[in-house]
């Protein structure tokens, strides 16, 4: 349902200013733009909105909701980084691209640029002050946790003693623990992460299930931490999948498709994948307070390796500068794009009140650029070994021929099979 035009000029507005977060260090939280309505600001506490500053005329006509933010084109900004990752005590030690030897920081130095309008500046503190007694939850994949700890760093810049930061169970982050929650002290509010690829469960499969299937991923539930104090009552709440369903990350895997208690052998990954879609849709209309939370999902972000896949030996190491070629055509990722698109709607008209959706995907398959590739902390590929499971010796042997799915980028995220 479309809402009226007064909400979604004002759902423009937040997503413009917060926009301008994410585009900070090239793509910089990308995955914040709290794309508010009356909604949004009754969520997260914006008491004014920023709209997009210096219209310009576009499709003949200069109104604030003829921009469309996610139209537009990368464009050099030497202000650029708003904090480098050696400043920043949250980041894992994988994501550290600088310190594991890049050389260059060229990608760093990218803005995105809208057509038609300007993005306000980020400010750590005026961010900080909008999030007082709020929580802000992260669910889905490595996109949602590089997203999340680059959010971590951009608001620790507003704030001068860092130790007022801290996980509330005292915990370091790593790229396997469940969940991290980050208290801003001074502001007492939460930063968030909980790791779900799928954001349907993943377990057993049942009693008498044949023997090659060593797990299910129950796409007609949604995973356990969204319930109560988890996902469910978050004041702005953040999804992001797509990346894990694949045929070579389920199937292949001996993962299989489930509804209840039956598995559903002949079911195909794009079926599972926009049943999953639906059953997230089903639980936001049916247990989400849209006066309260706000929910934002983030579409696909294609990934960019060359001379294969990331099991086949691609690589995308040489890569140090992004591609200015205005992306003409999405439909090769129309698996992962349509089922949002059906059931959860589009950014122009999303299906539910207080859901957005963040339609990312032009613009980060232009940043070929901002990948991890072989710059990868090797203490924290060993410590990962040691965990044992298959799907983490898979990411050791992933990661010694270049990750081209994850980003050194700040903000700017692509999955990876770790998540």
């Amino acid at each position: 349902m479309a809402e009226p035009s007064v909400k979604r000029l004002a759902r423009l507005a937040i997503t413009a200013l917060l926009l301008a977060v994410m585009a900070i260090s090239a793509i910089a939280l990308l995955l914040l733009a709290c794309p508010a309505s009356t909604l949004c600001s009754a969520a997260v506490g914006w008491s004014t909105l920023s709209a997009p500053k210096k219209l310009r005329v576009c499709g003949g006509t200069a109104a604030p909701e003829a921009c469309d933010i996610f139209e537009g084109e990368w464009v050099w900004d030497d202000s650029y980084p708003l904090y480098e990752s050696k400043d920043c005590p949250f980041l894992d030690g994988g994501f550290r691209c600088s310190e594991n030897g890049r050389p260059d920081a060229s990608y760093t130095k990218w803005r995105w640029q809208p057509s038609c309008c300007d993005l306000p500046r980020f400010d750590a503190k005026r961010m900080l002050e909008r999030l007082r007694n709020k929580r802000l939850v992260f669910a889905g994949d490595s996109i949602g946790r590089n997203q999340w700890e680059s959010l971590l760093c951009m608001l620790s810049t507003g704030v001068s003693d860092k130790s007022s930061i801290y996980e509330i169970n005292g915990r370091p982050i790593t790229k396997h623990d469940g969940f991290f929650i980050f208290k801003f002290r001074d502001y007492n509010c939460t930063v968030e992460y909980y790791r779900s690829p799928f954001l349907v469960p993943r377990g057993h499969g049942p009693a008498g299930a044949p023997k090659f299937v060593k797990s299910t991923i129950r796409v007609d539930s949604m995973d356990w931490m969204s319930g109560r104090h988890k996902w469910r009552d978050a004041d702005l709440l953040i999804f992001n999948s797509g990346h894990w369903w694949t045929k070579d990350k389920t199937i292949e895997w001996g993962a299989y498709f489930r509804e209840g208690d039956e598995v559903k052998m002949d079911m195909s990954v794009n079926d599972a994948y926009r049943r999953s879609i639906q059953t997230l849709f089903d639980w936001l209309h049916r247990e989400v307070n849209s006066t309260k939370t706000q929910a934002i999902f983030r579409t696909y972000s294609p990934s960019h390796f060359s001379g294969g896949d990331w099991n086949t030996g691609g690589d995308c190491q040489l890569e140090t500068l992004p591609d200015k070629t205005p992306v003409k055509s999405i439909e090769q990722w129309a698996d992962m794009l349509k089922p949002v698109i059906d059931v959860l709607g589009s950014n122009h008209m999303p299906k539910l009140a207080g859901l957005d959706i963040l339609n990312v995907t032009r613009m980060t398959a232009q940043r070929k650029d901002g990948h991890l590739s072989v710059l990868r902390n090797p203490a924290s590929s060993r410590q990962a070994f040691l965990n044992k499971t298959s799907e983490v010796k898979e990411v050791e042997r992933i990661a010694a021929t270049g990750v081209c799915l994850v980003s050194l980028t700040p903000g700017m995220s692509f999955s990876t099979p770790s998540s």
